[in-house]
Formats: C-alpha cells, sequence, structure tokens
C-alpha cells in the first residue's frame, strides 16, 4: 500500500489530531475509559429524542411484552455500548500494532464449529456487540477477509486506519463498487464480511425484521446465491462492559436455489434476518436500536417477494445503499 504523495495541510493535521485521539483512548485505563463511554451514550439517548423516538418503536416490535419504561431503559444501555464501539477500535489498533494476539481479548469456543467451514464463505453480521472486533476476529481466523466500509476522505489517515486493518488480514473495499472487489476475493477463495442491518435507500428487499416490514440489503445472499456459497450469521458480543469478546456464529446455510430468482432472494433475506434477530436477543443491550430501520416503506400493494428480483444491475452498488 502506498502512501499518498499529494496531501493538503488540514489533512494532515486532522490525521495527527485522530492519532493523538486513539492513542490517548486505547491508554485510558479499561474500566474508566469504558464506564465514560457507556455514560456518554445513555447521556445521547435521553438526550436525542429523535433516535429515542427510532429506539421505542424498533424495541416495541422485538419486545412487544415489555413496558416503554423498560424498553427505554434498554435503549440506553445499548446505546452505551455503540459509543463503546470507538474505543474498541482505539484499543485494538494499539494491541495490533505491537504484535498482540486477538485470541487473548476475543473467545473463539462458541465459533469454532462453523469456522471450519470450507472457504469461500461469507459472513454477516449486524451493529450488535462489536463489530470491528467481529470483522478482525474473522479475518484473524481465515487468513484473509475481504469487507465493505466507508472510505475517510483524508488520505493519511484512510491509509493508516487500512493499513492497522491489515495486520489482522482484513482487506477493506469502498462502498461505491466495493461488492465487485469483495465477489473477485471470495472467487480466490477467501472470505467475505458484510454488515446486513441497516435500512436500505435504493434496490432494498422488502422483508420481515422483529415483525414489520423493513428494506434490507440484497448484495450478500444474491453472492451466495449465484456462487452456492456457504452464508454464516454472527456476532462478537462484549462481555462485561469491556474489551472483552465472545464470537458467536450460527451454523452456515447454503441459500436455496429453485430457479425462481426472486422468490430464491427474499427467502435468503428472511432467512438471515430471523438469525440476526436469534442474535440480537442474545444480547438486546449491546444492539443499534437508534436506527431508523423501518424508514423506507413498502409499496401499499407489497406482497412477499413480489417486488424481487435476482439483483442483476445493482448487486456492485449494494455497499452504498444504507441509510446511515
Amino acid at each position: 500500500m502506498s502512501v499518498p504523495t499529494r496531501v493538503r495541510l488540514i489533512d494532515r493535521v486532522v490525521y495527527w489530531a485522530a492519532r493523538g485521539a486513539i492513542g490517548v483512548a486505547a491508554r485510558v485505563p479499561e474500566r474508566l475509559g469504558y464506564g465514560v463511554a457507556g455514560w456518554l451514550g445513555r447521556v445521547f439517548f435521553r438526550c436525542a429524542p429523535r433516535r429515542r423516538r427510532y429506539a421505542l418503536h424498533f424495541l416495541k416490535n422485538a419486545y412487544p411484552d415489555k413496558s416503554e419504561a423498560e424498553l427505554l431503559r434498554l435503549g440506553a444501555r445499548a446505546t452505551g455500548n455503540v459509543f463503546q464501539v470507538p474505543l474498541d477500535m482505539a484499543r485494538l489498533t494499539r494491541l495490533l500494532a505491537r504484535g498482540g494476539r486477538l485470541e487473548d481479548v476475543l473467545d473463539y469456543t462458541a465459533a469454532e464449529a462453523s469456522l471450519r467451514t470450507e472457504q469461500p464463505y461469507l459472513a454477516v453480521t449486524a451493529h450488535l456487540g462489536s463489530w470491528e472486533m467481529a470483522a478482525a476476529g474473522m479475518a484473524n481466523r481465515a487468513g484473509e477477509a475481504h469487507g465493505i466500509a466507508k472510505v475517510s476522505r483524508n488520505p493519511l489517515l484512510q491509509h493508516w486506519i487500512l493499513a492497522n486493518r491489515e495486520r489482522a488480514g482484513l482487506m477493506i473495499h469502498p462502498r461505491r463498487g466495493g461488492v465487485r472487489g469483495l465477489a473477485r476475493a471470495m472467487a480466490r477463495g477467501a472470505v467475505g464480511l458484510q454488515v446486513v442491518d441497516q435500512n436500505q435507500r435504493l434496490r432494498g428487499v422488502f422483508a420481515p425484521f422483529f415483525g414489520e416490514v423493513a428494506s434490507c440489503e440484497r448484495a450478500a445472499v444474491t453472492l451466495c446465491l449465484r456462487n452456492a456459497y456457504p452464508l454464516i450469521v454472527g456476532a462478537a458480543l462484549r462481555v462485561d462492559g469491556r474489551f472483552r469478546f465472545r464470537l458467536v456464529l450460527l451454523p452456515p446455510f447454503v441459500p436455496e436455489r429453485t430457479g425462481d430468482k426472486g422468490g430464491d432472494l427474499y427467502r435468503g433475506v428472511v432467512a438471515v434476518n430471523e438469525r440476526l434477530e436469534q442474535l440480537i436477543r442474545m444480547a438486546p443491550e449491546q444492539y443499534l436500536w437508534i436506527h431508523n430501520r423501518y424508514r423506507k416503506k413498502p409499496p401499499a400493494d407489497w406482497r412477499p417477494g413480489a417486488d424481487v428480483d435476482d439483483g442483476s444491475d445493482g448487486e456492485s452498488d449494494a455497499g452504498e445503499e444504507r441509510d446511515e
């Protein structure tokens, strides 16, 4: 990876400021750092009425028997976990830079059976626990894994972030056209990684998620259908509110191909959603409930699978469809 040669002064300032902030965050006593981050997340939840409304809607779908007060407490705790994820990134960066072992902070016991799946396979997760640790953990065991993520506009910062991820064997493709690079890597035998639980603005597949129809990501299932790749749903769940994790992988499955491309894609997305729900219920206090998951609505005449094609002209841009 070459270092960018033409860099603006502001890029250098932002880069060194970010390096300094990450360095400080990585060295703060663990209990203190994660305690403060969790508290800031809970404060944000109480001070952000729009996000709180999204969370309450989402949580009522998932837990209709709980009282509103219970759901709000759960949403506040979960937002605390979201605020802890940047600390995970800082500590992971330091751990890898010093030649540390992921196994010292990530327990693979509950994932060993699924990790024996023959490569290539595609592993998907949600914004649950620490998705950064999940990606690094999968790449560490696979030897090489490819995922899709936002690209920083700061070339120095982007170069540094990518270099740190590559220490764990994690190769990142940009959202614009990133699925093509992911598909090529998997064709060579690499493991693919995607986060698939956010609202899709463009070309989403409408399917139930916690009982309400949501616009869902299609590229992961499309890739598996076209190539008969196994698909694994999993997450790195936080342990004791700290920089300790447990990797949980559900048994792999291969989406069924019946010849009905639209119907196969819909059923594959439903299968992924059902597994994501199963994982989220294991640790609901670690999920991103404040996302507007149901922002895009299905048409009034929507029927399951009726709006789905095989994605042949939209696979390559799926990585930029998320509504953050």
